[in-house]
């Protein structure tokens, strides 16, 4: 009898820590807040509207040359290129797949004024990777979540 205990036991932490890694893995709003760019160039803020996730440029560390916001001076829009890059919506239309990845959005890079279709993967509570991808040449670079609020 204490055999079947342990054993029954042993089933019940086996499938407790099953059910709470499956609900860490498909929590589609773990992405939510406020995220520091490599080397804290900057912060993005992601949001949830409806079923898509979006992410805007709430600060930015760099400036124009007379201490001024930057300018998104790289946009391909002519009429764009003024605004100013705190405020730009960056991430559009993301969509939870499970296991911690956000997919089908698209990414718009200031820095180069090009849009791409990244994928989006949080390492853990603290750190999502953003896989992006310009014809042949592809690059990860890892956001940190903003604890500082």
């Amino acid at each position: 009898m204490e055999k079947t205990n342990k054993a029954f036991l042993i089933l019940i932490f086996i499938l407790t820590v099953s059910n709470f890694t499956n609900a860490q893995s498909n929590n589609a709003d773990a992405i939510i807040g406020t995220w520091l760019m490599p080397d804290d160039a900057g912060k993005i803020k992601i949001y949830k509207e409806n079923d898509n996730f979006n992410g805007r440029i709430v600060w930015f560390k760099e400036t124009e040359k007379d201490g001024s916001p930057l300018k998104d001076k790289n946009n391909p829009i002519d009429s764009l290129t003024t605004r100013t890059i705190i405020g730009i919506k960056v991430m559009d239309n993301f969509k939870f797949k499970g296991n911690n990845l956000w997919d089908e959005g698209t990414f718009y890079a200031p820095q180069i004024g090009k849009i791409t279709t990244p994928k989006c993967n949080l390492i853990d509570n603290n750190h999502l990777e953003i896989e992006i991808s310009f014809w042949l040449f592809s690059k990860t670079i890892e956001l940190t979540r903003d604890v500082s609020l």
